[in-house]
């Protein structure tokens, strides 16, 4: 069938969108109509070239649509369906997989290695993620389309697919923050909102939210945070204010510097958890020394979640009004306009721009 999606032909480069050839569902295969699609900051560093992709290539892996064709052999799944798209394959044959942390699914890429069910006069398309999202349609796996039956926006919905998991599941299932615990969170973007509000969730009596910008800040606030501070000389203000440190600090930035941050100014045994997402040629440099005083540093992907069960949670923490969701999107734009949306997202100002379709 035809549709449309927006190409980014080279990295940095606007994208177009251009009328694309994208096959049937194959066998297990499942076709998306997409409904709505979030901006994330993976997408800035992918269209950046700072992510495996190859270009040409169709960006866009936090969406939400509706099961339109299903392929021979798909049987959790009919016509009709709203689903969540994920971006772990959950191949069930990998290590990982069998333990149990489909999160760890050794099927995860970045890139298709331009091999897929796209393309554009004759040549395949790349689709990061696997999901290739900023398209109209997209064919995907089973596995990679979760039933999520909810009454909220499908520009809220989409957010599951990415960041709301993404920083929910950090407080909640890789940090297991607990009742009374004190919590800090750097970087107030849309992935360190949904770690706030998860750490407000799962019980923390103290959280500090940590970002340079005032208007992220004060959306903070509101969402859960009980104090807020600028980033300059923070451990050691943090460590003051706690009388030794904070028992967990989520870093949301990806900023090697910031990482440094989080792991100082948590207490003798806390834990320091490493969300945003540095280059691959980054260092981190800690004394080895503390480690001897047990204090805790490990990073986490996707939330440590098993999407299957976790969309369906969180989409009901939103509808019950217990997880904030619009406080999280600053602006919807339609499809056409995805270059605009770029850019106010390069800005750093805004939380989340969301398309629609």
């Amino acid at each position: 069938m035809k549709t449309q999606a927006a190409i980014a032909h080279a990295s940095n480069k606007p994208f177009v969108i251009e009328e694309v050839e994208l096959l049937d569902p194959k066998e297990g295969e499942v076709r998306v109509k997409i409904s709505a699609c979030g901006i994330c900051r993976s997408d800035l560093s992918a269209l950046e070239g700072k992510e495996t992709v190859e270009f040409p290539v169709v960006l866009g892996h936090e969406a939400a649509g509706i099961i339109e064709a299903v392929g021979n052999g798909v049987s959790a799944l009919k016509e009709g369906d709203t689903v969540v798209l994920s971006w772990t394959p959950e191949c069930g044959a990998c290590a990982a997989c069998i333990r149990g942390q489909v999160h760890l699914c050794a099927g995860i890429n970045m890139t298709t290695g331009s091999q897929g069910p796209l393309s554009l006069g004759g040549v395949t398309l790349d689709r990061f993620m696997g999901l290739g999202a900023f398209c109209e349609h997209v064919v995907v796996p089973q596995k990679m389309a979760v039933n999520v039956q909810s009454n909220l926006l499908p520009e809220h919905t989409c957010l599951i697919g990415c960041g709301v998991t993404t920083g929910f599941g950090a407080a909640v299932n890789t940090a297991g923050i607990r009742w009374g615990e004190t919590v800090a969170v750097l970087g107030c973007g849309g992935v360190g909102l949904a770690a706030i509000q998860g750490a407000r969730i799962a019980g923390a009596s103290r959280i500090f939210a940590v970002d340079p910008i005032a208007q992220r800040r004060n959306v903070a606030r509101q969402v859960g945070a009980t104090e807020t501070l600028a980033p300059e000389d923070v451990p050691k203000r943090i460590i003051q204010m706690t009388a030794g440190g904070v028992d967990c600090a989520i870093e949301c930035v990806g900023n090697i510097a910031t990482m440094q941050d989080a792991f100082h100014m948590i207490r003798d045994g806390g834990r320091a958890i490493v969300v945003g997402l540095p280059a691959f040629t980054e260092k981190l440099d800690i004394p080895a020394i503390m480690l001897l005083r047990e204090k805790k540093l490990t990073g986490s992907i996707y939330g440590s979640s098993c999407p299957h069960t976790d969309f369906n949670k969180i989409a009901a923490l939103g509808e019950s009004g217990t997880l904030d969701f619009s406080a999280l999107v600053d602006k919807t734009r339609h499809f056409s306009e995805i270059n605009e949306g770029f850019a106010e997202m390069r800005s750093g100002e805004l939380t989340r721009v969301v398309l629609t379709f």
